[in-house]
């Protein structure tokens, strides 16, 4: 899913009945593919791929954060916990991006998963949904002009799948 030379740094696949989370860095773009159930284990294991993509954070820590999530949605608690617990310790170590766009089907917007991280996300950052990927690569680049960075041409990976 990946353009060439953005392999993934982290791939939890789909072998227990889990969802499955990509993690990798497109220049300054944390790039997560994320589909569900986003329980407890999938968060886990974005978790650890958001961990190991750190490593690659450009020097001066300005990046964008773009997720896209694909159905099904829906957290249960544990899931809930340890996103927040993931978001909070990045925030304690200040490894936060200018801002998270999240890219979600058209009629996911409001799901209640969706409006739970919006609430955790917007206490550290911008935090953007979108439900049109021209929309959400749009976003990225505008965030990464204000902060005086050079845009990026979307790239044929995104939001393909």
């Amino acid at each position: 899913m990946n353009a060439p030379g953005h392999a993934p740094l982290h791939e939890q696949p789909d072998t227990h009945g889990f969802g499955r989370v990509t993690v990798g860095f497109i220049g300054r773009v944390m790039h997560y593919i994320a589909q569900g159930p986003f329980d407890a284990a999938l968060m886990a294991a974005a978790k650890r791929g958001t961990n190991i993509a750190a490593d690659r954070i450009p020097a001066d820590r300005r990046y964008v954060s773009l997720m896209e999530f694909r159905r099904p949605l829906g957290m249960d608690d544990e899931g809930l916990r340890e996103f927040k617990e993931t978001v909070g310790g990045f925030v304690e170590r200040q490894t936060v991006p200018l801002a998270t766009i999240l890219l979600v089907a058209p009629g996911d917007e409001d799901a209640a998963m969706v409006l739970d991280m919006a609430a955790v996300y917007r206490r550290s950052r911008p935090f953007q949904v979108c439900t049109d990927v021209t929309a959400a690569w749009d976003e990225v680049n505008r965030v990464l002009r204000e902060a005086g960075l050079p845009e990026q041409p979307l790239p044929a990976s995104i939001g393909r799948g």
